[in-house]
């Protein structure tokens, strides 16, 4: 996994982690071109990852967040 800083090229669902908290577990967040959503993760169900992916993290938030690619 090549982990990026900043925004992703389109909006989407992104594997990503936080920069500074290497114990928070690894997740998936929607990216939807300003901000990134909370975590979703992949024991959860299409019903929660669509919960998660309508809560916003804060405004300013998304610096603390890479996102990843193969």
């Amino acid at each position: 996994m090549k982990w990026n800083k900043g925004k992703p090229p389109e909006a989407g669902w992104y594997p990503t982690k936080r920069i500074w908290d290497k114990a928070w577990p690894n997740g998936y967040r929607w990216w939807d071109g300003q901000r990134w959503s909370w975590c979703a993760f992949p024991h959860e169900d299409a019903y929660m990852a669509g919960k998660w992916a309508a809560m916003k993290e804060p405004k300013g938030h998304n610096s603390e967040i890479m996102w990843g690619t193969n």
